[in-house]
């Protein structure tokens, strides 16, 4: 038995696995869930890791709000102005500028352009910055500012499913495989680290889409930082700017250069800031090597499954949270180690398998007990309900229907001369007769009513919601149809059947007792019955005496 449960395991995870990888894996809902847990790993780490000693070395002059409101100067800002800057923070020897400004296009007063390039050409370490329109054109700066520059470079960052920025893509190719340009913050990052840009690119551990995860060293908050109007203030004599890597670039909120980060949102400056620190502190996130991943999910799974297979559904549940909780402290371990693996397809398929077959098997044993009561409530020979079953509804409609007013009827049919029926024909043909009678009733009769077989060739019927004419009306259809059916013997004959019926409705029957309304349905089918059978009767409590029937 053992065995069996573990080749059952080991089939259903196959085929769990399989289903997952090729045709559940690729869909865009799965794809966010899994980024949203490697979300879940970098906040963590950020909280639990302490800050490199890079970032000493770095500072963030920032273009904010109130650097906006203190210059007073309309954006985008004159060439000279953002000159006046660079040269203010050249002026306190730093070893690296990223002003991370796109210099596209001429001034209209060449003047601005004049004093930029000058102030460029002095400081000899600024890096700028370009990017790939939606077109696919690269826009750099100028001709004559690209030349003033020590360097530029893109600042395009790919995006997730979820319009989210969490890879880097350090440089871009021609269709031909030749490389079109590195990106601003390998740039800076190589010359940091004194190594050529190319040189650098070759060492990363990129996918097959030619990207890497950046890792998230921290939100703007947690560098030194600057604004502009500080630099620009007269009154404050020096920054401390020596020596130091600097960002300059745009983290005011109403210029809406801010994107989705594992950290939250976050200005394109400070994405590019932690895209250069993955390169200098050479931490590059690598997807689990060959199958490795394939072999996690796939033993977490094979677990579940057999847990789901052999334990109760309570036991079950806890062992599935268990795996679910060990599959996420597995896959935030192998992050620390800079290993992504699919945790969410790990915890995905954990809850599906052990929600499916403990489903499953609730289901299997709910329809069990559904076959089991109703073999208990119907009768096996007709499928309607049995008498008891019928006495049960018939106590609750009285009750519903004196508490509310509401028109009930109760109809009780009897097949005429079926005695004879049985002794010419046989047992066999009778119950022929029977079934088809009470396909036919059940077939014509409206899902609110009840029906259920009475006796041994007489049905009842519960009809709810009609008036008296209704009713009667309702009967006597039900009746004429059986009696259109035609039933051939095995000797070749076509025969018919008539059926009596009797009727007492809820105004007329003296008790609201079921039993006296069922007494009361017994007489007028028994007055039926002398008075020539083959019709339908209602009863009243002037011709019938309701203490002689039943």
């Amino acid at each position: 038995m053992f065995k069996d449960k573990r080749i059952q395991a080991l089939a259903i995870s196959l085929i769990l696995c399989i289903s997952y990888f090729l045709w559940i894996a690729p869909l865009k809902p799965i794809r966010i869930a899994n980024l949203k847990i490697i979300d879940t790993y970098f906040a963590l780490s950020s909280k639990v890791t302490s800050s490199p000693k890079a970032f000493e070395d770095i500072v963030l002059v920032t273009i904010d709000d109130e650097s906006l409101r203190r210059i007073n100067i309309q954006w985008p800002w004159p060439r000279s102005v953002i000159a006046g800057i660079i040269s203010k923070i050249s002026q306190q020897g730093p070893r690296l500028i990223l002003a991370d400004l796109v210099f596209a296009g001429k001034s209209v007063n060449p003047e601005e352009d004049l004093a930029l390039i000058n102030t460029l050409k002095d400081s000899k370490n600024v890096i700028g910055a370009a990017y790939f329109g939606n077109d696919g054109r690269y826009v750099i700066p100028d001709e004559p500012i690209a030349l003033s520059l020590a360097d530029f470079g893109f600042v395009n960052k790919p995006r997730d499913a979820d319009n989210s920025v969490r890879r880097t893509r350090p440089y871009f190719l021609s269709p031909s495989g030749e490389v079109i340009d590195y990106s601003l913050s390998l740039k800076a990052a190589g010359r940091i680290l004194n190594m050529p840009t190319a040189g650098l690119a070759a060492t990363l551990p990129l996918s097959k889409d030619g990207t890497a995860y950046i890792k998230f060293f921290g939100r703007t908050e947690k560098f030194n930082i600057v604004p502009v109007w500080k630099i620009m203030d007269s009154s404050i004599n020096t920054i401390p700017l020596k020596n130091k890597t600097v960002l300059l670039g745009v983290t005011s909120e109403s210029f809406h250069d801010a994107y989705s980060t594992p950290l939250g949102i976050m200005p394109g400056l400070t994405i590019d800031l932690n895209e250069m620190l993955t390169y200098t502190n050479k931490k590059f996130f690598r997807y689990a090597a060959g199958n490795m991943n394939s072999v996690i999910i796939f033993l977490f799974l094979l677990m579940a499954v057999m847990g789901a297979l052999r334990l109760h559904v309570i036991t079950g549940t806890v062992f599935g949270i268990a795996l679910i909780a060990a599959s996420f402290f597995l896959g935030l371990f192998l992050f620390t180690k800079y290993i992504i693996t699919d945790t969410f397809g790990a915890i995905f398929l954990i809850a599906a398998s052990t929600i499916l077959l403990h489903g499953a098997r609730s289901v299997l044993l709910a329809l069990e007990n559904i076959v089991l009561k109703k073999e208990a409530i119907t009768d096996g020979l007709t499928g309607l309900f049995l008498y008891r079953y019928f006495e049960l509804q018939l106590k609750r409609e009285l009750k519903n229907a004196s508490s509310g007013s509401k028109n009930l009827a109760l109809v009780l049919y009897d097949i005429d001369h079926f005695k004879k029926i049985n002794d010419t024909f046989g047992h066999e043909f009778g119950n022929t007769v029977l079934r088809a009678i009470a396909r036919s009733l059940k077939n014509h009769t409206r899902k609110n009513n009840v029906i259920a077989r009475y006796g041994g060739e007489e049905f009842c019927i519960i009809v709810t919601g009609m008036g008296r004419d209704h009713a009667i009306k309702y009967a006597d259809r039900l009746r004429n149809l059986v009696g259109s059916l035609e039933f051939k013997t095995d000797k070749g004959e076509i025969i018919r059947v008539a059926m009596s019926a009797g009727i007492a409705m809820i105004g007329d029957v003296p008790s609201d007792n079921p039993s006296e309304f069922v007494k009361a349905a017994d007489c007028a089918l028994y007055r039926s019955k002398n008075s020539g059978r083959n019709r339908i009767s209602v009863f009243d409590k002037n011709l019938d005496d309701i203490n002689r029937c039943g």
